[in-house]
């Protein structure tokens, strides 16, 4: 199992801040069984480390953050 973690705009439209899912899966799967695929851009970061390669098999384990891009100043 993998921990899923939503923030932003993207904990709101999920309507919760964290799930399970299986591993073995395409990040771009999680993506869009979760719902979140039409959220563009989209920030994920897979154990506390950005990834850019949607293709990414999550492993056991892992923790998966999906959030929208950041704006400060």
């Amino acid at each position: 199992m993998i921990k899923l973690l939503f923030f932003g705009a993207l904990a709101d439209k999920v309507g919760k801040q964290s799930m399970q899912a299986e591993a073995g899966q395409r990040l771009q799967d999680l993506i869009v069984a979760v719902g979140c695929a039409d959220m563009q851009p989209l920030l994920v970061a897979v154990n506390q480390e950005q990834v850019h390669d949607l293709a990414y098999i999550v492993k056991d384990g892992d923790e998966v953050a999906l959030m929208p891009p950041f704006a400060g100043g």
